[in-house]
């Protein structure tokens, strides 16, 4: 009920909306505040806050797949500043609608030493027509990178055209949304020797469960065995 009271106080349409709690605090994102309350006050899939946090302190690059509205982007992106670190943010999604909020989020960032790129395009295995991989990205130094995917049922495509990313400095973060992709992406991971972890969904005790399908898990990069394999 309280939270529906809150609604009526915030906008209804796209605007430039400051994140107030959660691992993403301070960050400024172009959505719709009255749809996207969880976000605002840092409770959208909260069950990641707590390996997010440690994440971003290990990591000064990230890429976003699927980045949608800008919420993981842009929320990195203030989390860098907040630990006083330049970095990169580079952001993959192919649906215009997003584009247009993402741009606008791109203007409303300031003081910043950290640099964005938009990418309009899909992600998978390969190179093609309105689509790219991971591996094709330009750069030379593929550390200390926090990749995030969410592909909507794609993950395991996005993956396997991301294999010189696997390196024991670099975090992943990936939305599972079919059960039997769990073991064919901790194998694929495994085999490179990186260890992923799965999280299950946990309803809030006053908000609920998220409006998700309930097939649906994160599986991220276990930080205490990745700590092990950096110190051999």
């Amino acid at each position: 009920m309280a939270a529906e009271l809150l609604k009526l106080f915030l906008p209804n349409h796209p605007v430039p909306t400051r994140i107030w709690r959660g691992p993403f605090r301070g960050a400024r994102i172009v959505m719709n505040p009255r749809d996207s309350l969880r976000k605002v006050v840092g409770l959208y899939e909260h069950e990641l806050n707590p390996w997010l946090e440690q994440a971003l302190r290990r990591t000064d690059r990230v890429l976003d797949v699927g980045a949608n509205d800008g919420y993981f982007t842009f929320g990195c992106a203030a989390a860098f500043r907040r630990l006083r670190k330049s970095g990169e943010i580079i952001g993959f999604e192919p649906q215009e609608q997003h584009m247009l909020k993402l741009r606008g989020s791109i203007a409303a960032q300031s003081g910043s030493d950290i640099r964005f790129e938009i990418v309009h395009a899909l992600v998978g295995r390969e190179v093609g027509e309105g689509m790219t991989s991971l591996d094709a990205i330009p750069v030379s130094d593929r550390r200390h990178t926090l990749v995030k995917i969410d592909v909507e049922g794609a993950e395991v495509e996005v993956v396997e055209g991301a294999r010189s990313w696997m390196h024991a400095s670099n975090l992943f973060v990936i939305e599972v949304h079919a059960e039997k992709f769990l073991p064919e992406l901790k194998q694929i991971f495994a085999e490179r020797g990186h260890r992923l972890r799965q999280i299950d969904q946990r309803p809030l005790a006053l908000l609920g469960r998220e409006q998700r399908d309930k097939d649906n898990w994160w599986l991220v990069s276990d930080l205490k065995a990745d700590e092990k394999v950096m110190a051999k």
